[in-house]
């Protein structure tokens, strides 16, 4: 419990400052985590371990649970895609295929921040350019075999638009409108402002390469950077 983490900082004469350099939040933050007002998240509870070599279970609350896989809705992805690539492209309808992935991760990791819930439950993995999901690859492919996209390459960018107006059917009313306002924040940014952007997000800057992103680091983002 989070008592234990109080009493090995003082033991070992670490600073609730360290701490909270360690997991990436303020000390505030990191004081009300010591003080039981907030539980440690599981990838909070795993950093602190490993600091003090002390198993992972003493850090974590009574209740918590290992939750099965969640199971991915790859049509609700799908429209995901298409629907950035409606309401966040360029005048000409077109997209690069990297400005289109940090959208859907920004839209993903935004949701969470405000509901504690992914819309799709993908794995975002960090790699050089990008948090990213493995999926995202395969599925742009696969709309392409649709003939739901189209996708040319400029110089070394790919372009991506629709080729069928994208349907909505699979997104509720304020999933639609997050997207929306996600989508015209980043309509008039090119690709590098957004990858900036990204790059200097919590989520990616505390990982290490090829990392799975946990969901929760987003909850410690300002909220002016979720996205």
């Amino acid at each position: 419990m989070t008592e234990f983490i109080k009493e090995l900082r003082i033991e070992r004469w670490v600073s609730q400052q360290e701490l909270a350099d360690l997991l990436g939040v303020t000390r505030q933050t990191y004081s009300k985590l010591e003080n039981w007002k907030i539980d440690p998240t599981l990838w909070q509870a795993v950093k602190i371990s490993e600091f003090f070599g002390v198993d992972v279970a003493r850090f974590l609350p009574w209740d918590t649970q290992t939750t099965a896989p969640k199971e991915i809705d790859w049509e609700k992805y799908k429209q995901i895609i298409k629907n950035f690539i409606k309401y966040g492209s360029d005048d000409d309808w077109k997209i690069t295929k990297t400005k289109l992935a940090k959208l859907c991760y920004l839209l993903d990791f935004a949701w969470y921040y405000y509901n504690l819930e992914s819309i799709t439950w993908l794995e975002y993995r960090r790699i050089q350019q990008w948090p990213v999901p493995d999926a995202y690859f395969s599925t742009i492919e696969e709309l392409q075999e649709e003939e739901s996209v189209m996708i040319n390459q400029k110089g070394k960018a790919y372009m991506i638009e629709n080729i069928e107006n994208p349907q909505r059917d699979k997104l509720s009313d304020d999933e639609m409108n997050l997207l929306q306002k996600i989508a015209k924040k980043w309509k008039n940014k090119n690709t590098q402002e957004i990858i900036d952007f990204t790059h200097q997000q919590l989520p990616r800057m505390i990982c290490g390469d090829k990392e799975i992103i946990p969901y929760d680091l987003i909850t410690q983002e300002e909220s002016d950077n979720v996205y």
